[in-house]
């Protein structure tokens, strides 16, 4: 009996009709979606007719030709499809520099730091941080042997200037009179002179405070040299302090000033007056700018005066946007409006499209240089490259809708 033959692998079993109906169904249906997107992004917009309708024979129009300015018509569908959005350009006038570092400071001008002029042990804590006062209200309590020594020193001085002044009188009748000659009166009026000036030192050593009537012996009062509010306390009861020490910072009530840095780049451009903005949505107006710059940073200290009553604490740390001046021709568009271009950025401009359907645009690419800005708008100007004249005041610009735009208008 011959040797039998290798068994055969045996074939697959062929689809079953229902399977093989729904696989040419989906593919027919994936391949009318293709198509209808492709008609719907690359149709041109038509020209409205001027006549009766073509036959429902006539053949589907082919797609027009790119316009003489390397434009895009883009009909009210397609622009729908695109979910394209525009607004318009504006003259800018202010040219943001946003994200500069700044802390809030007491006003340079109506502040003032209170010290301790002597020596002591603080007894008593009268005013806290943050309290309303007036000019001469007591603030602190210090005992000070120093203190007790001024208090007697002034009596001294007292005593001395006015037996001074009643010997001056007395020369003065006798040198009337003939009987003492003009040179001693002299030196009764030159004692009095020196006596009122040693009168005035003792008593302006005591002027910035107030021996407590009633208290410890040598203890004053520290007094508030202007009216408004207690910044900040530097003393603790039973402290103690040292002659000059710091013990308060008063400030107008409602004022305060903003210290930031600036690049130097910006040096030409920094001046008295520019606007800042806070993030409070407050202003402010630059006071002062430093003549030196920060050997590490290489940056500019500028001041600001806050307009108004500021809601800032002293001492809190954000971010400012100084406001240059814009320059001639800049203009200000939503930054959602940019796109990068190689080492620039570029734009679509919409405007209406003459012999297209009614709400049809005209797309073109326009470059800019981008000069600065904010989250609220970015200030550009036309680059050299596409002439001045390309982007103006009042030109709609495509807000939304561009990453698909750059696909389908190159912007190079």
């Amino acid at each position: 009996m011959p040797p039998s033959a290798a068994p055969r692998e045996a074939a697959p079993p062929p689809p079953s009709p229902r399977f093989a109906r729904s696989l040419v169904a989906a593919s027919a249906a994936l391949a009318a979606a293709a198509a209808a997107a492709w008609w719907m992004l690359s149709r041109p917009a038509q020209e409205p007719a001027a006549h009766a309708p073509a036959p429902a024979s006539a053949a589907a129009p082919a797609p027009a030709a790119p316009a003489a300015d390397a434009g895009l018509v883009l009909g009210p569908a397609q622009l729908r499809a695109l979910d394209v959005a525009t607004a318009a350009a504006g003259a800018a006038t202010l040219l943001p520099v946003p994200g500069l570092p700044a802390q809030a400071a007491a006003p340079l001008a109506a502040s003032a730091q209170v010290t301790a002029p002597y020596a002591g042990v603080v007894t008593r804590i009268l005013i806290d941080e943050g309290a309303e006062v007036r000019k001469g209200q007591p603030l602190a309590r210090i005992q000070s042997r120093d203190a007790l020594a001024a208090q007697g020193e002034l009596a001294r001085a007292r005593s001395e200037a006015t037996a001074a002044a009643l010997q001056a009188r007395r020369d003065a009748a006798l040198l009337a009179e003939g009987i003492i000659p003009a040179a001693r009166n002299e030196q009764s009026q030159a004692r009095t002179q020196a006596a009122q000036a040693g009168l005035q030192q003792a008593a302006g050593a005591l002027a910035q405070l107030r021996m407590v009537a009633g208290g410890q012996a040598g203890e004053y009062e520290l007094l508030a040299p202007l009216s408004g509010q207690v910044l900040r306390r530097q003393l603790m009861p039973g402290q103690s302090v040292a002659a000059l020490e710091a013990a308060f910072v008063v400030a107008e009530a409602g004022r305060m000033d903003v210290n930031f840095t600036a690049p130097l780049r910006l040096r030409s451009a920094l001046q008295p007056g520019l606007l800042v903005s806070l993030p409070d949505g407050g202003q402010a107006r630059v006071a002062a700018v430093g003549a030196d710059a920060d050997p590490a940073s290489q940056s500019l200290r500028v001041r600001a005066s806050v307009q108004g009553r500021a809601a800032l604490a002293a001492g809190q740390q954000f971010s400012v946007s100084l406001q240059l001046p814009a320059p001639a021709g800049a203009l200000a568009v939503p930054p959602s409006a940019l796109l990068t271009s190689g080492q620039g950025h570029v734009l679509y401009v919409a405007s209406d499209a003459a012999g297209a359907e009614k709400g049809a645009l005209r797309l073109r690419a326009v470059h800019v240089q981008l000069l600065g800005g904010d989250e609220s708008a970015s200030v550009v100007q036309p680059a050299a490259q596409d002439g001045a004249t390309a982007l103006q005041a009042g030109d709609q610009v495509v807000t939304r809708g561009t990453a698909l735009l750059r696909s389908l208008l190159p912007s190079t």
